[in-house]
């Protein structure tokens, strides 16, 4: 068997081997061998390429989130800023908080004026297009309920859009938002504020800044507020900055104070879907014009 082998080989080489030729003289020239083609990697065809899903289906569909250290820019690291980006389409997020004040205003859950807390609970959906849906039992930073029936407690209804950002909420963010609030349960027809909020996030630090813009339907009254802040990211998870929150009367009541300001010291800190975070500083609002009290602030958000 190996000789017949041996010999199949040999004839296949004999057919297959390239003819001989001579040339005018007689001289046989060697044969010369047939180049090989050389097969080259297949090349990307656009055409061939997964493309975005943007189907109905794909549209709508719950989206999975890449886990990021920082929280994404959906979060923010104080309750003071709205952030620019959206949840992800179809995910909840819960928030927590509790404010404490002192001194404090009579309308929060006190007795006397030694110290108020402010607690509040709120949520938030994800949307197609980059929308985000939220609601809640009061407006942290925002206005307080003129009496003390309801406890301070500010019910609001909130919708914001992400304008423009990478996906992976790196380098710039921009978007708006829109918000309703209740100002307590009198009857008080309340009022509406629109923001624009920018963000510039890297993974060891991270800036925002929010211009605002407020009109009661109660009055003649309306605002402008200014919210910034800055932190600087020990590890990924660990947040550690500023922030503040400036309000000026454009058009105020006799007798009503023409601005307002908080200030702090900020902490953040984010394990997956989970965030805790904390403000401590100063408040002047719902005092008296030119009155300072301390503030203390944490807060708990988890994403579903």
């Amino acid at each position: 068997m190996l000789a017949t082998s041996a010999s199949g080989v040999a004839i296949g080489s004999l057919f297959c081997a390239p003819p001989a030729f001579a040339d005018s003289n007689g001289v046989v020239a060697a044969p010369t061998a047939t180049p090989t083609a050389t097969a080259e990697p297949p090349q990307a065809d656009a055409q061939t390429q997964p493309a975005a899903d943007t189907s109905m289906g794909g549209v709508f569909r719950r989206a999975t989130p890449v886990e990021d250290p920082t929280g994404g820019a959906y979060t923010s690291p104080t309750l003071l800023f709205i952030p620019a980006a959206a949840v992800p389409v179809w995910n909840v997020r819960v928030i927590t908080s509790l404010d404490m004040q002192g001194p404090t205003a009579a309308d929060r859950l006190a007795t006397g004026t030694g110290l108020g807390f402010q607690p509040g609970l709120g949520g938030e959906v994800g949307l197609p297009a980059g929308f985000t849906l939220g609601a809640g039992t009061e407006w942290v930073g925002g206005d307080v309920s003129p009496t003390p029936i309801s406890g301070g407690i500010s019910p609001y209804v909130q919708l914001r859009s992400h304008l423009l950002g990478a996906a992976d909420g790196q380098g710039f963010q921009l978007g708006t938002s829109v918000t309703y609030k209740f100002v307590g349960f009198q009857g008080d027809p309340g009022e509406m504020e629109f923001a624009f909020s920018g963000q510039y996030r890297r993974s060891r630090y991270e800036l925002g800044l929010q211009g605002v813009i407020g009109k009661d339907f109660a009055t003649t009254d309306a605002d402008g507020e200014v919210h910034a802040y800055a932190i600087y990211r020990v590890i990924p998870e660990l947040g550690l900055g500023v922030a503040t929150q400036v309000r000026i009367g454009i058009v105020s009541q006799p007798g009503e104070t023409t601005y307002d300001v908080i200030g702090g010291a900020i902490a953040s800190l984010t394990l997956g879907r989970w965030q805790v975070g904390a403000l401590g500083g100063e408040s002047t609002v719902g005092l008296n014009q030119g009155q300072l009290g301390g503030l203390g602030e944490v807060f708990g958000t988890v994403r579903f």
